[in-house]
């Protein structure tokens, strides 16, 4: 968990509960409130439940809810925004080291994006989220976070549950269908050759800091953030004494990117099912910095053919993909403008 110093104003409680899509695993959701969350009862109000792209531990959410909340303070007759909960990746974190003997046993190749899909699942349907929270709630998913966001909203309608987001915000999503699969296969074996050759063992925070600093992606994340992430990746790495290692296995980060079942893939066509009765906001970077050429030629396409579906599109300038880790208070503030528009008050909710 992130320090108090790191963390105020806000106040943060997490929760543990089990879910499962082929074995049972554990998972954490952690919930961000401030002081003034329950003040001003007659403002419009609405919580968030984030779900993070591949690599991207749960607290590197707090700068955008810090945001969130200050915008919301200072603009009291606008949105009240009472909550705004983060569903960990099950191979990801704190989650990653109670599930490590399971992953390692089983999912040291391949964790599909469907065990997150199924995680997000089980919170949602649980009784974690109160009544005044599942009133509006907006779900946010950066990455392929907001492809397993789609994924467990289809979960819900398919076994009759009552999902209750009442909008969607899909942070560089991709929008994406099997048309890709052979971009993909180049990417992944890419990826592969890669975190083969990472560092992942340091002799101190300093060292470990002084790398990330260097490489990719994290080089390009802001100050803020890279202290989150000094202050909660590492542990100690237990297989060489007075050496320290990442909470996240870089093997279990490959697991999660190569999804060799492409059922990522699948996440585009149900959604164009949904996407006439959950109002859905895109978000995208202007800089094409991560996807290969024709992956972005993809999701312009599909896009495009959804646009008339969607509630709003808007690209943030002079970034890519990494927009909550590079520019956390640019998105916080179109996320804001987003739900500060009048909310959804008289949809049936999923």
């Amino acid at each position: 968990m992130v320090s108090s110093m790191l963390l105020h104003p806000l106040q943060a409680k997490s929760v543990q509960f089990d879910y499962c899509f082929d074995r049972r695993l554990r998972c954490i959701a952690t919930r961000y409130t401030a002081d003034s969350t329950d003040s001003d009862s007659g403002t419009p109000s609405c919580s968030f439940v984030f779900t993070s792209g591949i690599s991207l531990l749960q607290e590197t959410w707090i700068p955008v809810i810090k945001e969130l909340f200050r915008l919301s303070s200072q603009s009291p007759s606008s949105v009240k925004i009472r909550s705004a909960w983060v569903i960990e990746r099950p191979n990801h974190g704190e989650a990653a080291l109670i599930n490590a003997k399971l992953l390692k046993e089983h999912y040291s190749v391949l964790f599909p994006s469907l065990q997150y899909a199924s995680a997000i699942h089980a919170f949602l349907t649980s009784d974690f989220l109160s009544a005044s929270e599942r009133n509006n709630l907006v779900g946010v998913g950066h990455s392929g976070g907001g492809g397993s966001l789609i994924q467990a909203v289809e979960y819900g309608l398919r076994d009759g549950h009552n999902i209750p987001l009442r909008s969607l915000v899909l942070v560089e999503a991709p929008f994406i269908g099997p048309e890709v699969w052979p971009f993909f296969q180049v990417l992944y074996d890419a990826v592969k050759r890669s975190n083969v050759r990472r560092a992942t063992r340091w002799p101190s925070k300093d060292a470990a800091m002084k790398w990330f600093r260097t490489h990719l992606p994290w080089k390009t994340f802001s100050p803020e953030v890279l202290r989150i992430v000094e202050d909660t990746y590492f542990i100690p790495d237990m297989d060489h004494p007075g050496f320290i290692t990442t909470k996240t296995a870089v093997e279990q980060e490959t697991a999660c990117f190569v999804d060799t079942t492409g059922t990522h893939l699948l996440a585009t066509s149900f959604f164009r099912t949904i996407a006439d009765v959950l109002p859905t906001h895109i978000i995208a970077g202007s800089a094409e910095d991560f996807w290969p050429p024709g992956v972005y030629l993809a999701i312009v396409e599909n896009t495009t053919q959804v646009r008339s579906q969607l509630a709003s599109v808007t690209v943030i300038d002079d970034v890519g993909h990494y927009i909550p880790t590079v520019k956390p208070h640019d998105l916080a503030a179109t996320v804001f403008q987003t739900v500060a528009r009048k909310l959804p008050s008289n949809l049936s909710k999923l």
